[in-house]
């Protein structure tokens, strides 16, 4: 797959994260936007990647989720 594909991936899912923010609880949100910071390693996008992580409430977790992934270009969506 081309960079350019896994970035519409990646923001496709970050729409989809503030979409299910609004009516779902945090952990999915986290899921889906985990998932993008995947995408954005995967197409070499580290500034976005370093956005993702820098945020203020979900940065963390995103952190915390990218260093459990043993494989960096696997999606989990979970929900735990």
């Amino acid at each position: 797959m081309t960079a350019t594909a896994v970035r519409i991936l990646g923001w496709s899912l970050l729409l989809a994260g503030g979409a299910a923010g609004i009516v779902l609880p945090h952990p999915v949100t986290t899921a889906l936007w985990t998932a993008a910071a995947r995408l954005f390693q995967q197409a070499g996008d580290q500034r976005m990647v370093d956005r993702l992580t820098s945020a203020t409430k979900f940065g963390p977790r995103i952190r915390k989720r990218l260093a459990k992934d043993r494989r960096p270009t696997a999606l989990h969506l979970s929900l735990a």
